[in-house]
C-alpha cells in the first residue's frame, strides 16, 4: 500500500470534518487503495496535479459535489463499512444516495411502516416534529432580539407562540384518510405555515450589512442568503441520512413529510427542528462577522452558488457547528449538535417500539 502522508486529509483539496469526506475538487478520480481511498487531483488553477490519501477509518459518509468519480472497488469497500455516499451537483442539488444495506432488525421497520400507516400514530409524532422547529425558530428570534430589541422581531416571535398553542389544541384524528390533507395532517401543515412565513419574514432583520432577504425562496436560491440557506439543509440532510441508517430505520418513510421516490422523507422531518439551531445559526454568523462577501458568490441565470473556496469555508462552520455541545433537553447531558440529531433518531425508533410513551421534540431554551 501506498505510504500515507501526516497530513492526507487535511490539505485543502479533500476534507474530513467529523468523520464526512467532502470530495469537492472537479474531475478528480477516487480508487481503493489497501483500507485507504487515493484521491487523484489533475491539474487546474495553475496547480500542479496530486494525490491525497484518506484513511478510511476517518470517515463515516462520502458527500461527492459535482463532476468526480469513484471507483467501483472503492464503493464497494464503502459500502462494506456501511459508509453512505450522497452525490450531489456542483451547486449543493443533491442527486441522490448510495446506501449500504439496510439492518436487520425487521422489527423496527414494521413499527415504523405501522406508524406512517396509522394516523393516530403518526400525527403526535408529526405535530412534536412542527413543535420542536417552531419553538426553536422563536428561540433563535429572541435571542438576537436581545440586542436588536425590534417591535417587528418580537411580533414575529409572538405570532410564533400562537401557532404553537393554536397545535397544541388540535385534536388527534382517529380516522381520516392520510390523503385527506385538512382533516389528517393539514392542519398540522397550517400552523406550521402560520409559525414559518413570520419566523422569515424578519429574518433578513438579523442580518447586518448589505445582505438583502427577500423571504425564503427555494427552487432556485435568487440570492446569496437562500443560496446559503438551501446548501446548508441539503449538506444537513444528508448527515442525518447517514444517521438514521445506523439507527436502524429508513430514511424514506417519514412521519411528517409524504414518502416519494428518492426522497428521503424522515431525514427531511428530522431536520426541522435542527434548521434554525444550526443552519440558520451559522449563516447569520458568517455574514454578520463578514465571514463572507458578495464576491463569494456566482449568479447564473438568476441562481446564486457559492464559490469553491466559499463554500469550504461554509462546510467548515457548519461542521464547527454540529461539534458545538449543548445540554439535551431530555437526557440533561452535554453533548455535541451531531450527537443530538442520532439521540433524537434513537428516540423516535424507540417510540415507534412503545419502549416510550412519545416522541420528545428537541427544543433549546
Amino acid at each position: 500500500m501506498t505510504p500515507i502522508p501526516e497530513r492526507s486529509a487535511l490539505d485543502g483539496d479533500v476534507e474530513v470534518l467529523m468523520g464526512t469526506l467532502y470530495l469537492t475538487e472537479q474531475h478528480s478520480l477516487v480508487r481503493r487503495d489497501g483500507e485507504a481511498l487515493r484521491v487523484q487531483i489533475p491539474a487546474n488553477d495553475g496547480r500542479e496535479a496530486r494525490t491525497v490519501f484518506v484513511p478510511l477509518i476517518k470517515v463515516d459518509q462520502v458527500v461527492v459535489m459535482g463532476d468526480i468519480t469513484l471507483t467501483a472497488p472503492a464503493l464497494h469497500m464503502l459500502l462494506e463499512q456501511r459508509v453512505s455516499v450522497h452525490f450531489l451537483s456542483a451547486h449543493g442539488r443533491s442527486y441522490g444516495s448510495l446506501i449500504p444495506d439496510p439492518t436487520r432488525n425487521a422489527q423496527l421497520h414494521l413499527a415504523q411502516y405501522a406508524a406512517h400507516s396509522t394516523l393516530s400514530r403518526r400525527f403526535p409524532i408529526a405535530r412534536a416534529m412542527i413543535a420542536g422547529k417552531l419553538t426553536n425558530m422563536r428561540t433563535l428570534l429572541l435571542r438576537y432580539n436581545r440586542k436588536l430589541n425590534s417591535a417587528t422581531i418580537d411580533d414575529a416571535a409572538g405570532q410564533i407562540r400562537a401557532a404553537l398553542r393554536q397545535m397544541e389544541s388540535l385534536p388527534i384524528p382517529e380516522h381520516a384518510s392520510d390523503d385527506d390533507r385538512m382533516s389528517g395532517l393539514g392542519p398540522l401543515f397550517g400552523g406550521e405555515g402560520a409559525g414559518t412565513s413570520p419566523y422569515f419574514g424578519v429574518f433578513g432583520d438579523l442580518l447586518r450589512g448589505e445582505w438583502a432577504f427577500p423571504g425564503r425562496v427555494r427552487r432556485p436560491p435568487t440570492d446569496p442568503v437562500n443560496a446559503l440557506l438551501s446548501f446548508g439543509y441539503t449538506v444537513l440532510t444528508k448527515q442525518i441520512v447517514s444517521l438514521i441508517c445506523a439507527v436502524g430505520l429508513n430514511p424514506y418513510i417519514g412521519m411528517l413529510h409524504q414518502p416519494g421516490y428518492g426522497k428521503p422523507a424522515l431525514a427531511l422531518d428530522i431536520i426541522e427542528e435542527f434548521r434554525p439551531l444550526i443552519v440558520d445559526s451559522v449563516v447569520i454568523s458568517m455574514l454578520n462577522n463578514r465571514m463572507l462577501k458578495p464576491s463569494d458568490f456566482v449568479e447564473e441565470l438568476g441562481a446564486y452558488r457559492l464559490r469553491d473556496e466559499a463554500r469550504r469555508d461554509f462546510l467548515k462552520q457548519l461542521d464547527d457547528r454540529l461539534q458545538e455541545t449543548v445540554r439535551h433537553p431530555v437526557f440533561s447531558y452535554t453533548v455535541s449538535y451531531r450527537r443530538c440529531i442520532e439521540l433524537q433518531v434513537r428516540l423516535l425508533a424507540k417510540a415507534l417500539l412503545g419502549e416510550i410513551p412519545h416522541y420528545p421534540a428537541f427544543v433549546v431554551r
